[in-house]
């Protein structure tokens, strides 16, 4: 099972980025794809909530959907858990959602990069989670 493009396959092999590819088959059977980073280190001041407790995180597991046609056609949004909140305890800004996707539940991160600032056969993943890591660290 591989969905992602050979670039996505070779700096994923050279930086060893633990992952794995999900799929899962959605009750109007189309296929949803995504790849799961279960270890993705970043830097800022987010904080994992564990029922209302907040304690520092510089680590969450990361999921980014794969949509048909990648990689001419954009990533957009990504998921985290667990929960990550900022130091008073309030949502990071347009990260407020909660959706189940393979069989359990993910914060969603709602961010859109606009058409210029995807660039065929330039970005991928590797761009990408360069572009998570930064709204991560805004957050």
């Amino acid at each position: 099972m591989s969905f992602l493009p050979e670039d996505d396959h070779d700096f994923l092999r050279e930086k060893e980025l633990e992952h794995r590819l999900e799929t899962e088959q959605l009750p109007d059977g189309q296929i949803r794809r995504g790849i799961v980073f279960p270890k993705f280190e970043f830097e800022g001041n987010l904080h994992a909530d564990d029922n209302g407790k907040l304690s520092s995180c510089n680590c969450c597991e990361l999921m980014i959907l794969i949509p048909t046609g990648y990689a001419t056609t954009k990533l957009d949004s990504f998921y985290t858990s667990p929960r990550l909140k900022r130091t008073d305890a309030t949502e990071p800004d347009r990260a407020n959602g909660n959706n189940t996707i393979f069989s359990r539940p993910w914060q969603f991160w709602s961010r859109h990069l606009t058409d210029a600032e995807w660039r065929v056969g330039v970005d991928g993943l590797q761009t990408y989670l360069q572009y998570v890591r930064a709204e991560l660290r805004k957050a």
